[in-house]
């Protein structure tokens, strides 16, 4: 069997490839699943700041261990031959595979360090500790066999399934938990939302990619459904996480409504050029601007916080 990584020099990576395969671009997309719901609870004056750093830290750092892991396993696998998107830096031979899995291990073991301190602020008894830990655990793991291991989830078109639920709901309802606070059917509403939001920025990256990943055995849920069907799974995201959003804001505040509702018009206009897409290449332009409206979205209930006398 042929080594399937390029040959690299034996001196060290620069730090200007090391920062291109942190992929710092991907972080307000785990910013925003941690600030949306804190900034819901800030407006219901039970938001702890030390908390919410805490989880954005070790947010950040599960971000960054995936997109390590990501690089080494789509190198691994081909899936990054010829790839449409930026460079990666271990199928360039810009890192080298040791090199990398050296990385992987030190984002995972500062994953699990500050995940293990934001759970020190966990308040219940033992069995809601042991879930959290769990969750923890299982978010590391999910994080690294997104594209690694015989068997990596992310090749089997489960990668949107993974985002909609540690985007949204876990994100959401172990902000909540830290705080104490506990959620209600309505909830539900902004937590899958935040996670339907989260994962169209997935499916277009998936949608761009198409065509490198199915010759390369990468079935991706946007290799499944071809290009059509990938833009219609792609207004569903969009339709149903924006409506969960703006059913919740509704009846509670009418700026965060108005704020919500004047970002759906942004991401329709976002949607109608979506569809007019001709090449693949030409879906990377949209991938900064939907991951940066959903952090829009998820700083507009601090604003009114901040706002507030």
């Amino acid at each position: 069997m042929s080594d399937p990584f390029p040959k690299v020099p034996s001196t060290p990576a620069s730090p200007r490839a090391w920062l291109n395969a942190l992929r710092l671009r991907t972080l307000p997309l785990a910013a925003a699943a941690i600030l949306l719901p804190a900034g819901l609870l800030a407006l219901q004056g039970k938001v702890q700041f030390e908390i919410v750093g805490l989880a954005l830290l070790t947010a950040f750092l599960l971000q960054i261990l995936s997109n390590l892991a990501n690089d080494y396993g789509d190198a691994l696998s081909g899936a990054d031959r010829n790839r449409i998107g930026p460079a990666r830096m271990v199928a360039s031979g810009q890192i080298s595979p040791q090199s990398m899995r050296w990385a992987i291990l030190v984002a995972a073991a500062a994953a699990l360090a500050s995940g293990l301190t934001l759970l020190r602020h966990l308040q219940g008894a033992p069995k809601t500790y042991a879930l959290w830990l769990g969750l923890g655990l299982l978010a590391v793991a999910a994080a690294v066999r997104y594209t690694v291991g015989r068997r990596p989830y992310g090749y089997r078109g489960l990668g949107e399934v993974a985002v909609i639920l540690f985007f949204g709901p876990v994100a959401y309802a172990g902000i909540w938990a830290l705080h104490g606070v506990t959620l209600t059917t309505a909830d539900w509403g902004p937590a899958l939302g935040t996670g339907l939001l989260a994962a169209s920025v997935l499916n277009l990256n998936n949608l761009r990619d198409r065509e490198e990943d199915a010759q390369n055995n990468k079935i991706t849920l946007a290799v499944r459904l071809g290009d059509r069907g990938g833009r219609l799974w792609h207004s569903a995201l969009l339709g149903v996480g924006l409506m969960g959003l703006l059913l919740y804001a509704f009846p509670r505040s009418v700026p965060l409504t108005w704020g919500w509702a004047l970002m759906t018009l942004a991401y329709s206009s976002l949607l109608r050029r979506i569809w007019q897409v001709r090449e693949p290449a030409a879906y990377d332009a949209f991938l900064k601007p939907t991951a940066l409206y959903l952090l829009v979205m998820a700083l507009m209930p601090w604003i009114l916080y901040w706002r507030t006398p």
